[in-house]
């Protein structure tokens, strides 16, 4: 990789110098506005169901504060997971990606698989990564919740939830606008508008526009790529009585991408495919697919939430139905293979989710306190995945299809479960914490598998076989079949928490997680199509200290955890014995895994003016009893990392405010992220993705009425060149490129 030092790069080290030029200048300048406080302000989440002070809270949780999204240019999944400690995120495609908590990840997206981390959007549960619509500009917050969490967030939450609060209507009216303009052709422009309808009812409208141009650039083409352009809105409405809230909320989200732009990293079969990307001037940011692709998302869903309130407590009911739909094509190898092939993997996915809650939360006088509800779930998914082999036709560039083979899944998966968990405070000091969850699921499925190469009777005339021949053998064989299993758990948890003093809490707890089964995406053959894969289990264990010193100007928490990892559920494309050239999808219940780790979180105010925060993590993990059924027969991995683990990942924030004359303020702030090596495929260490390391700064001014500000940026002012994801195709390894230097200027407005 090339680390030379650009004009960019050197705006880092100018913001550093800045940075501590701001602290000499503040020492110096008469300031005439009133100093911030020392003390750091409480930080409220929802962890478990109830509004809490982080620091009482007896749960690994990350949380990140409206004004830490907006500081720090947090626009999606792949900014969360730099900042929060454990947490990695990959994305070979808008909507199809891959969340890990330390460790635990899938990266199967058919349409019987589901994900290893959940993410409740406004207390709705999302289960598929392409239903999500991330809207951040009316945030409130974010929270992390890593490890199992079983019982109160239950399904398929094995890895971890992730809790997205949008702020409430207002019951005056304020509005908000945000203007951005950088390099890269990057422009956004975000606003909202809130406040009273009547006296009972309040609403507020949302709407985010956000482009940029192709961080990549296609040398063959000649056109660039892995560009954004991405249009939402929310709108909610909020009916508050003397016992009762009821808060509906609509969204809805479309996303259209050019190609991702991948390229190859790695040779394989063909040895000489990065040497054909080198020999048309490869390098950082160029790719060479010969053909085209693109990405069109659309997203939304409604929801209505009704907490009503008694004297012992409060019902909750959350109806919610969401929708998403999904058509990408994309070239899978990022340049020509053999006699200037190339693959392109083309989905279409249509997601419907509805889902109910019911939950009681207790407010009771006594020791003891407790939530109790019932979910249920009912999602279909209908998936068809093509391979197409596509080949030069003459002269001018032009390509057609000669191969392709096809897999159809329509998928319907039914959940239901049923929780409690209460708290007993039963001494001074001494809290203890006992749950348990009870879960039902039940999925049935669907699947056509086509190989146009070798259709029997019966399957004549499938349209998009006309034309095109035999194929890759991705998909072995043709046929139709149907399928349905069931799992249940059970997910206890209990938890002892020691309040040593009113600023040190020490806890002690042990919890379960499950996923459910399903059925591999993409199958070849009928016994992958019909046996499903089993549940995975994991028994996580913490030793956690939450604290704050210096007069509450100083926030550490930290966590020691071990995880015991059964039936792990793994998927490999790779060399089969009905695809030895190329390779197939497999997905299997393997091995069992360890997982052991330190995190630690720190928040200071040194000065009243400065402010240094950031976490780190530390991840030894192990996957024990893996072996691989390959075309060369079994490949033990046994010892291997599990998949996005990086061992040390760390970032560290300075903020420093500089009051000055009639209440203005100016702030400096640099981000710096380090994430190390790590694995994306088992039996190739090919795919390990290069440590990295970012760095950020802005420089913002804000109003003495706080009604404006005004900031300068840069991300990855270090010009840092990294692959992002990569992951194995039959002639080798693929990956994508990390995002370069990007900079601007954003200008807000708010009306309060």
């Amino acid at each position: 990789m090339n680390t030379s030092i650009t004009p960019l790069a050197s705006a880092c080290r100018r913001a550093m110098v800045l940075l501590a030029g701001s602290v000499a200048l503040g020492s110096a300048m008469p300031i005439l506005a009133q100093s911030p406080s020392r003390m750091l302000e409480e930080t409220v989440v929802t962890a478990q169901y109830r509004e809490e002070n982080l620091q009482d809270v007896p749960v690994s949780v990350s949380a990140l504060s409206q004004e830490d999204l907006n500081a720090a240019q947090v626009f999606g999944a792949t900014e969360i997971a730099y900042r929060v400690p454990g947490m990695a995120y990959a994305e070979f495609a808008p909507g199809q990606a891959v969340i890990s908590l330390r460790g635990i990840s899938s990266a199967d997206d058919g349409a019987g698989m589901d994900n290893s981390v959940v993410l409740f959007l406004d207390n709705v549960y999302i289960g598929r990564l392409a239903n999500i619509n991330f809207e951040m500009f009316d945030l409130e917050r974010i929270e992390v919740l890593r490890g199992p969490q079983g019982t109160l967030f239950g399904r398929n939450a094995i890895g971890g939830a992730i809790l997205v609060n949008s702020t409430r209507p207002s019951d005056e009216f304020s509005a908000k606008a945000q203007v951005t303009a950088g390099n890269e052709d990057i422009l956004r422009y975000q606003a909202l508008v809130s406040g009273p309808l009547t006296e009972e009812i309040s609403g507020k409208i949302t709407y985010n526009h956000r482009e940029h141009g192709g961080y990549v650039q296609n040398i063959v083409l000649g056109k660039e790529q892995q560009d954004e352009k991405t249009r939402s809105g929310r709108g909610q409405l909020l009916w508050s009585t003397d016992s009762s809230d009821w808060l509906l909320i609509g969204d809805y989200m479309e996303d259209d991408r050019e190609d991702m732009g991948r390229v190859p990293v790695a040779p394989g079969n063909d040895p000489n495919i990065v040497e054909s990307w080198r020999a048309l001037g490869g390098e950082f940011g160029k790719v060479a697919a010969p053909v085209d692709g693109d990405s069109k998302r659309d997203a939304g869903g409604i929801s209505l939430q009704g907490d009503i309130q008694f004297d012992s407590g409060t019902f909750t009911s959350i109806t919610a139905w969401r929708d998403a739909s999904t058509d990408w094509r994309m070239a899978s190898i990022g340049v020509a293979w053999a006699n200037g092939v190339e693959v392109i993997d083309e989905i279409q996915e249509d997601i419907t989710t509805y889902t109910q809650e019911f939950r009681w939360t207790s407010n009771l006088s006594g020791s003891i306190n407790f939530v109790a509800g019932m979910f249920l779930l009912k999602e279909e998914t209908d998936r068809t995945e093509q391979f197409r082999v596509l080949a030069p036709a003459g002269q001018g560039g032009s390509y057609i299809d000669v191969g392709n083979e096809i897999s159809s899944q329509d998928n319907t998966s039914e959940s239901y479960a049923a929780y409690l968990q209460g708290d007993w405070a039963f001494a001074d000091n001494w809290t203890l914490t006992v749950g348990g969850r009870y879960t039902y699921d039940k999925k049935e499925t669907k699947s056509l598998s086509v190989n146009c190469g070798d259709i029997p009777p019966g399957f004549q005339n499938v349209p998009d076989c006309e034309g095109v021949g035999s194929s890759l053998g991705i998909i072995a064989q043709t046929f139709d079949v149907k399928a349905d299993a069931d799992w249940n758990d059970f997910s206890p948890k209990a938890a002892l928490q020691w309040n040593q003093t009113d600023d040190v809490m020490y806890y002690l707890s042990v919890a379960k997680g499950f996923k459910a089964g399903g059925f591999g995406g993409a199958p070849g053959t009928p016994d992958q199509a019909t046996i499903p894969v089993d549940q995975e289990t994991a028994w996580n264990y913490e030793l956690g200290m939450k604290s704050e010193f210096l007069d509450n100007s100083l926030r550490f928490n930290a966590t020691l955890f071990y995880t015991d990892y059964d039936d792990l559920q793994i998927v490999r494309f790779g060399p089969t014995e009905d695809a030895p050239e190329f390779g197939s999808f497999i997905t299997d219940n393997i091995g069992s895994a360890e997982i052991k780790g330190f995190e630690g979180e720190f928040s200071w105010l040194p000065t009243a003016q400065l402010r240094l925060s950031g976490n780190y993590a530390y991840l030894d993990t192990q996957v024990d009893d893996l072996v691989l059924n390959t075309a060369g027969g079994e490949l033990d991995v046994s010892g291997s990392d599990l998949r996005q683990a990086p061992k040390n990942k760390a970032s560290l924030t300075a903020v420093y405010d500089v009051p000055f004359y009639d209440g203005q303020n100016l702030s400096f702030r640099v981000d710096y992220t380090y994430i190390d090596e790590q694995i994306n495929d088992y039996a190739d260490q090919r795919t390990i993705i290069d440590s990295f390391q970012l760095w950020d700064a802005r420089i913002s001014w804000t109003s003495a009425s706080q009604a404006w500000e005004a900031s300068v940026w840069g991300k990855n002012l270090g010009d840092d060149e990294y692959i992002s994801h990569s992951y194995v195709i039959g002639p080798g390894v693929v990956g994508v490129w990390g995002a370069p230097t990007t900079y601007g200027v954003t200008l807000n407005y708010a009306f309060e």
